[in-house]
């Protein structure tokens, strides 16, 4: 709540003063909100973070595609990526500060139809064209049993449309954690959750049209998240 506050009064109205007046000033913003992200997950008391694969993983332009199992899903992939930017739930942006903090990031509104098709093109090509990673849920909303459902297809368009390579990572634990319809975490002691980065996939990912390529893209990322979350929880849980 401090952190929250200092970045309604301080961060934020000092990032928007100086962004006319220095270029940097809003990856200075980001690399602050991402490093400060770090330090607060970190002293969580319920939860702690271990990341696998991180040496394989991608740099500069990239889509990264995870399953969505908790609110905290976004705070631990931003503390962990730097430079992320990519679509929200539109009430996320109108929450006070919050809102403010996430579109200072690059964060755009996933709800409206025509602004999303818009905005998710404009921020392909400036991963693109800067190096950022564009990190999406292709489940569009958190899973409420803890498996992974239903593919969208707009980061794997905009991966076919724009030539970017896709990094697939797979989150487990977040959903005992800190799971939909809880405000305090259910949990006790220090709860394992494992981030575990996968094998890159790259361009091209296929020939004929974009949509069905794209179709093919989704169906063949889901199976791969699918496989290595069961493989996960068969290794937290061994039989």
């Amino acid at each position: 709540m401090v952190a929250t506050l200092l970045w309604g009064v301080l961060v934020i109205p000092l990032t928007l003063l100086l962004r006319p007046l220095w270029p940097g000033a809003v990856d200075a913003y980001a690399a602050l909100t991402r490093a400060t992200l770090r330090a607060y997950l970190t002293r969580l008391p319920f939860m702690r973070v271990e990341v696998e694969g991180a040496e394989g993983r991608l740099r500069g332009p990239r889509i990264l595609v995870a399953n969505h199992q908790s609110r905290l899903d976004s705070p631990v992939m931003i503390a962990l990526e730097p430079g992320l930017l990519g679509p929200v739930r539109g009430y996320m942006l109108r929450v006070p500060i919050i809102g403010s903090a996430i579109r200072l990031l690059g964060f755009f509104d996933a709800d409206a139809d025509t602004a999303t098709l818009a905005d998710l093109r404009r921020a392909a090509a400036g991963a693109r064209d800067t190096g950022r990673g564009l990190l999406f849920y292709p489940e569009g909303t958190r899973s409420l049993t803890g498996e992974i459902g239903v593919f969208r297809r707009g980061a794997f368009r905009a991966a076919v449309e724009h030539g970017l390579p896709i990094q697939p990572v797979v989150i487990d634990g977040l959903d005992r954690v800190f799971p939909p319809g809880h405000w305090i975490p259910p949990v006790s002691g220090r709860s394992l959750v494992r981030i575990r980065y996968l094998e890159p996939l790259h361009p091209p990912y296929g020939s004929g049209h974009r949509r069905l390529v794209a179709r093919a893209l989704a169906e063949r990322v889901r199976a791969i998240l699918v496989d290595e979350l069961a493989r996960l929880r068969a290794e937290r849980d061994p039989a």
